[in-house]
C-alpha cells in the first residue's frame, strides 16, 4: 500500500520550490509514497470590492495549471504525484485535504513571517497545530541537504 504525503505549495513564494521539491522527492523515494501537491487560492479574495465575478474560479484554474507545470518540470519521473488547486481558507483547507487524502504526512515550506503572521500565526504554524498527522516544516535557513 502506498503512503500518502500532502504537499501544500504557495505559488507566490518561488524560493520554497528549490527547498520543497528535493525534500519531497527524497521522502517519496524512500517511503514509496504518492504525493498530493496542493495549492489553495484564498477565498478571502472574494471579499475585496470590485472583484470580477469569475476572478476566484479563474485564479483557481490558473493556479492548477501553474502547479502542474512546476511539478512536471521539478518532479522526478519515477515518483507518482497528483496536483490540484482549491479555493478556501488556506490552513483549514490544507488540514481538510490531508484528511480526505488519508495523508500520513504533510510537508510544508515556511518562510519569513509578515507582520500579520505575528498576531495570527503563519499558515505552517496553523497547519502544524491542527493537522491529524505528522507535519514536516521546511525552512530555507540552516538547510538540510536533501539531494545526494
Amino acid at each position: 500500500m502506498k503512503n500518502h504525503i500532502l504537499v501544500p505549495i504557495d505559488l507566490a513564494h518561488e524560493a520554497s520550490f528549490d527547498l520543497i521539491f528535493p525534500a519531497i522527492g527524497a521522502i517519496a523515494r524512500t517511503r514509496d509514497a504518492v504525493l498530493h501537491l496542493l495549492t489553495v487560492v484564498p477565498n478571502e479574495l472574494a471579499a475585496w470590492p470590485y472583484v470580477p465575478r469569475n476572478f476566484i474560479d479563474d485564479s483557481r484554474k490558473q493556479a492548477a495549471e501553474q502547479l502542474g507545470e512546476i511539478a512536471r518540470i521539478d518532479m522526478p519521473e519515477e515518483i507518482e504525484w497528483h496536483s490540484e488547486a482549491v479555493v478556501g481558507p488556506v490552513a483549514p483547507t490544507i488540514v481538510r485535504r490531508a484528511v480526505e487524502h488519508g495523508a500520513g504526512l504533510i510537508v510544508i515550506a515556511s518562510h519569513d513571517p509578515k507582520a500579520s503572521d505575528i498576531l495570527l500565526g503563519g499558515v505552517a504554524d496553523r497547519v502544524l497545530r491542527r493537522a491529524p498527522c505528522s507535519v514536516l516544516v521546511l525552512r530555507a535557513a540552516g538547510g538540510w541537504e536533501w539531494t545526494g
